[in-house]
């Protein structure tokens, strides 16, 4: 045997039947795959539906005590004789090539899970349930065509195959009621186990669901994210209660009120649902009651894991920490000439880093934010993080013992091939030369309480050169930093703030995480490599200052903006009249 297709059935006789005979007219030689059923602990016409039903390829069916689902597919996996191990759902009717698709995907590597599409079955009922799921599971396949399967994909979920030997060494945990495909999943990951997307192996699920059963689910899966994040850290990103950090602050402050009160807003949003679901047939409310369903079963699993947790504030504390990232370059004395903004007043920083203390921040480094979001642990009261570009030598005398003083960490991003010289990006666009950082004064001050990452090897825009320039850049600056710090660098700034795809790709290979100049704040739903930092201004008040930490822009500045380019349209108009 080749494959061994596993089911495990709960008193679904009728989709069973249907589930089996679409895998008995598979497009793979008969004699070389198999169907195990598990029938745990079923009730209803299960049996006979499987005594009745005669297939052309193996089948082998197993009654036994209810012991939920886990169970049941390990007892599957023992049972089966297949070299790799397909696992489906009940209510899944697949399409012909999905052995094919499954076998062909194994024999292309090794130590991988293979995952096939779930859509939803053309004879779903029409209805706010079909237009959610139908919605999710489209949009997973058009990003799993487009990019293939990333970390998140990993589980051992309906449609999914693994070999025999790996799935009889990593069984499911029993204990887990739910999302137990999700916890085998992050120990594969941990042995070296990847996740691949056979995107012809598709399978039709007859989703048969009511709103109050997908809302019993998300809930349950709530509190599941918190355990699993609790016992690998390392799912913390990946996990739901992340999407507290989306959207705008009244957005945030909704869902957190939605979530606080999930019994008072099931109940409202239940009536709001019931009106739209009435007037389905007409447009706006047909999106209407897609749009309450899916915020009931968000606010549902939000509700979930402050059930697991206890309160909101440690959900924020485990998902929801949002940590502005300060940029700056040189601090010291201004020349005339330089780059707009390239050089803080000392003076005007250390008012900056008092100001920051009185706030109550706490300063970070990279690896100190890493090791909360991949290992665990906590991290200070309104972390933040302080990071210097280029490692201007008047930063490393100026700025750093101010930093001590205040008992503040910060990072600085080295160019490799200027250490000890000077910004020749800046000279040779007519600006005014600076020193830089030498050998031994990177290696003092990494001793003490900065954290030193990458910026290339010569500060190129990397934009603007080609593929081959930036994996240059990228790769040889780490290669060339490791032995200077003695150990490998973390993280890494884009010089001039420039970023590409290419870019991205080449530092996500050789960093952990990578800085920007975009706004905004670092949190666990950030892309890691698109990391956004925020400036202050020259001279700018403390309440910009305020607005910029809290908010991630200044508000006197929008405004200002906003009346420019108004006044501008109102004159381009007065104009042509």
């Amino acid at each position: 045997m080749k494959m061994s297709v596993v089911i495990t059935t709960y008193n679904r006789g009728s989709s069973l039947e249907r589930c089996l005979s679409s895998l008995a007219m598979q497009e793979f030689p008969r004699d070389e795959y198999e169907i195990v059923v598990i029938a745990d602990g079923c009730s209803d016409d299960t049996a006979e539906v499987l005594r009745r039903f005669n297939s052309p390829c193996s089948i082998r069916c197993f009654e036994q005590p209810n012991q939920g689902q886990p169970g049941a597919q390990n007892d599957g996996v023992a049972l089966a004789t297949g070299e790799y191990v397909l696992f489906m759902d009940d209510d899944c009717i697949c399409s012909p090539g999905l052995v094919a698709a499954h076998y062909e995907a194994h024999c292309d590597g090794d130590k991988r899970v293979v995952i096939g599409p779930v859509l939803l079955h053309p004879d779903v009922p029409a209805g706010s349930v079909r237009d959610s799921v139908n919605e999710v599971a489209v949009s997973a396949f058009q990003r799993l065509s487009a990019e293939g399967a990333r970390r998140s994909d990993l589980m051992l979920c309906a449609n999914s195959s693994i070999s025999r030997r790996l799935a009889l060494e990593c069984p499911f945990d029993v204990s887990y009621e739910r999302m137990h495909d999700v916890e085998a999943g992050a120990r594969l990951w941990l042995r070296g186990v990847r996740p691949y997307f056979a995107a012809t192996a598709i399978a039709y699920e007859a989703y048969v669901k009511t709103p109050r059963e997908m809302i019993r689910d998300a809930r349950n899966h709530g509190r599941y994210d918190v355990k699993l994040s609790a016992i690998y850290p390392s799912l913390k990103p990946i996990s739901g209660p992340v999407r507290i950090n989306k959207g705008n602050p009244i957005t945030r402050a909704l869902r957190k009120q939605l979530a606080l009160h999930s019994t008072a807003s099931e109940f409202a949003l239940r009536q709001v649902s019931m009106i739209a679901d009435w007037l389905y047939g007409i447009p706006p409310f047909s999106s209407l009651a897609t749009r309450i369903l899916k915020l009931r079963c968000g606010t549902a699993h939000l509700a979930g894991a402050i059930q697991e947790t206890g309160s909101w504030d440690r959900i924020n504390d485990l998902f929801g920490v949002r940590i502005p990232v300060l940029l700056y370059h040189n601090v010291g004395v201004p020349r005339g000439g330089e780059y707009p903004g390239l050089t803080t007043p000392t003076v005007e920083f250390e008012k900056q880093v008092k100001f920051l203390k009185s706030l109550g921040y706490q300063s970070i480094r990279p690896l100190d934010w890493l090791r909360w979001r991949d290992e665990g642990g906590s991290l200070p009261k309104n972390p933040i993080m302080l990071v210097f570009d280029d490692a201007y030598r008047e930063a490393c005398y100026e700025a750093f013992p101010i930093l001590e003083r205040y008992g503040f960490v910060a990072a600085c991003m080295v160019v490799t091939h200027a250490i000890g010289q000077t910004n020749r990006w800046d000279e040779e666009a007519g600006r005014p030369s600076f020193q830089l950082m030498s050998k031994d004064e990177i290696q003092a001050w990494s001793k003490k309480n900065i954290e030193f990452g990458g910026h290339t090897c010569t500060h190129p825009e990397l934009p603007l050169v080609s593929e081959e320039r930036v994996e240059q850049e990228v790769v040889k600056c780490k290669e060339e930093l490791a032995p200077l710090l003695g150990h490998e660098p973390a993280s890494f700034a884009y010089p001039f703030g420039g970023v590409s795809s290419v870019a991205e790709a080449w530092a996500s290979k050789g960093f952990r995480l990578a800085f920007t100049s975009w706004p905004g704040r670092l949190h666990l739903g950030t892309n890691p490599h698109l990391a956004p930092r925020i400036s202050f201004l020259p001279g700018e008040s403390r309440f910009g200052m305020w607005c910029r930490l809290r908010l991630g822009r200044n508000l006197f500045e929008v405004c200002r903006n906003r009346w420019t380019v108004l006044t501008r349209m109102l004159s381009r108009v007065a104009g042509k009249k």
